[in-house]
């Protein structure tokens, strides 16, 4: 049997105690709860009355506090919450199946399917489904709700991202560096509540945020698959440089005259510009995929 350790990353959540229990209901006493606390002395003392393990959290964001707790916990199944009540923690027993059966390394709790009346906006779900999208494209990982607050990881997985520095981007952060290192990531669907208590203290401007995770999968998609990158934007180059020269081709034949000098040395540039990406991008994936085994074999 394996042994469970969930992290609860918490900022004065009144709904904590509940979920708390909620937890050892559906996993069982022997299950470990780490929570990471970054609230006063009242709050921090209240919660280590339910008998979890609780930790300081030294720094900001809740990428840092939940790394900090899965590195502190014992389980061969790791997984994480949030502490607000809103994730329905089927998802939890449900990963913990997938992880078991060998089907998956990391899964992700999909809210979108299963909402509450309320529970979420539309502006937010249109941001989500679109950096969801995003990271499926990237990573070639389909996947509806990546930042979600609910997921399940094998301690294997987790093993090999553990002294990654966490960068601003949730949940995302972990599917992400998973995803690069070549784990399966999947989700389950699960009930998503509207809040009970107060506001969600992830980030004041959830505008400013997504724009951070996009950035991030695509900055890490630059650094683990160059020629997606590169090669992508010098095959657009090419196209464009390759339709122009059709057309300046196209007109002189219909006239005799080479008349559009500049636009015929626009589009060389283009297709010399786009071979040099595509290139570029193919060499430095060689040597990023050489950088990859030679690491696996020193392992």
């Amino acid at each position: 049997m394996h042994k469970i350790s969930v992290i609860l990353p918490t900022i004065e959540e009144e709904s904590a105690f509940k979920v708390i229990d909620e937890l050892r209901a559906k996993l069982g006493k022997d299950v470990e709860i780490i929570i990471v606390d970054k609230s006063g002395d009242a709050y921090f003392n209240k919660l280590k009355k339910t008998g979890a393990t609780v930790i300081r959290q030294q720094d900001s964001g809740v990428e840092k506090a939940i790394m900090e707790g899965l590195r502190a916990a014992h389980g061969s199944i790791l997984a994480s919450t949030d502490a607000d009540g809103t994730h329905g923690l089927e998802g939890i027993t449900e990963g913990i199946k997938l992880i078991s059966s060998g089907k998956a390394d990391l899964v992700l709790g999909n809210r979108l399917g299963n909402l509450e009346p309320g529970s979420m906006s539309a502006y937010l779900r249109f941001g989500n489904s679109l950096l969801s999208w995003l990271f499926s494209v990237l990573y070639h990982s389909r996947v509806h709700d990546v930042l979600t607050g609910l997921f399940v990881v094998r301690r294997s997985a987790f093993d090999s991202i553990r002294d990654i520095e966490p960068y601003r981007a949730g949940i995302s952060f972990f599917a992400i560096e998973l995803a690069r290192a070549g784990y399966k990531v999947r989700e389950v669907d699960i009930r998503y509540y509207k809040r009970a208590y107060g506001k969600s203290k992830l980030t004041r401007s959830k505008l400013a945020y997504g724009v951070n995770v996009a950035s991030h999968l695509i900055r890490q998609i630059r650094d683990y698959s160059p020629l997606l990158i590169f090669g992508g934007l010098g095959i657009i180059l090419l196209v464009v440089g390759l339709l122009l020269g059709l057309g300046v081709l196209l007109q002189f034949l219909q006239s005799g005259v080479f008349v559009t000098t500049g636009r015929a040395l626009v589009a060389f540039m283009l297709v010399v510009v786009g071979m040099l990406f595509f290139i570029s991008g193919l060499i430095l994936d060689i040597l990023i995929e050489i950088e990859k085994r030679l690491e696996r074999q020193n392992k």
